[in-house]
């Protein structure tokens, strides 16, 4: 296990200077940021719109991302052979899924923190009902001074240093965003919904649970089999209590419940449209489930992967 922090390392590094990493992340972030826009135009909560809305999005963004990252760093891999030049090496197959899993856990992060974070800016900067609504506008400095200063700093250091544009945004965007915040924090303390970092936490152990059921499919190193095969398993995660809720005492139905992630347990829309707080009771049973049921697929990764060769 010597090997892990180093081949944790290098394939966080390889899964955030994947060009869909900061491109999907700005995409969603400029998305979110206009959700107000959208509110003008329907009669509905404007504030809960843009926050289901939003949650959505960051869902979406990071189970996209997980299939992505793990179809890159180990689909990717095992297709090119570079597997095999690691594995010649005194590193298992246990500890490469592991490391391989735990990078793009970290690298979820990365993705989680500027959403959650221009979320509550664009909260704060006021969504518009009417015309009468109060917005505002001086506070998209905030939103969008992270995303300059990160253009700024990753085409400098790939210019004068070489290196790798797509990682030093990541990077520097997390940085700069965390920092706006932070001074918005400063001036406007009491008026910031701060308290959405703790429902975003549930969905990014939703992109976290999704990680090692892709692996087991990228372990055949075809990367268009794995996101085929990866997205039907949340789709189905998404319809597990409806589909078979009602039998689950037919046999071999409880199993197959069991095998497809429930991702309906990490949507807890009442946090942010009630304001009903998340029983520490409940966290702690996602989170169990969250490890029990990655452990298993990871262990199931690695006895499928022990009985072959990789050559």
């Amino acid at each position: 296990m010597r090997s892990f922090p180093a081949l944790m390392y290098v394939s966080f590094q390889s899964a955030i200077r994947q060009p869909f990493f900061p491109i999907t992340t700005v995409v969603a972030y400029i998305f979110i940021l206009s959700t107000p826009a959208f509110t003008m135009f329907t009669l509905m909560n404007a504030k809960k719109l843009v926050l289901d809305m939003s949650m959505a999005t960051i869902l979406m963004v990071e189970l996209a991302v997980s299939i992505l990252a793990t179809s890159s760093i180990v689909a990717g891999e095992v297709e090119e052979k570079t597997t095999t030049l690691l594995l010649s090496k005194p590193v298992s197959r246990l500890t490469f899924l592991l490391a391989k899993f735990s990078a793009i856990a970290l690298a979820l992060l990365f993705v989680l923190l500027p959403l959650v974070c221009v979320l509550i800016m664009t909260l704060r900067m006021g969504v518009p009902e009417a015309a009468y609504s109060e917005v505002k506008y001086p506070i998209l400095w905030f939103a969008f001074l992270p995303l300059i200063g990160a253009v700024i700093v990753s085409a400098g250091a790939n210019y004068y240093a070489d290196k790798n544009f797509a990682s030093t945004f990541v990077i520097s965007l997390n940085i700069f965003v965390l920092i706006a915040l932070l001074l918005l924090y400063l001036i406007e303390k009491n008026s910031l919904m701060i308290n959405l970092f703790y429902p975003a936490f549930f969905l990014w152990m939703a992109g976290v649970v999704i990680s090692p059921v892709a692996s087991v499919f990228s372990l055949g190193g075809r990367i268009f089999f794995t996101l085929i095969f990866s997205f039907l398993i949340f789709i189905l995660g998404l319809t597990t209590n409806y589909l078979l809720g009602n039998i689950l005492h037919l046999p071999g139905i409880a199993l197959l419940y069991s095998l497809i992630p429930n991702f309906q347990v990490f949507w807890v829309e009442d946090s942010w449209v009630k304001g009903k707080a998340i029983p520490i009771s409940y966290l702690w049973s996602v989170v169990r489930y969250v490890f029990l049921y990655c452990m298993a697929m990871l262990l199931l990764g690695w006895s499928l992967w022990e009985r072959r060769e990789i050559s």
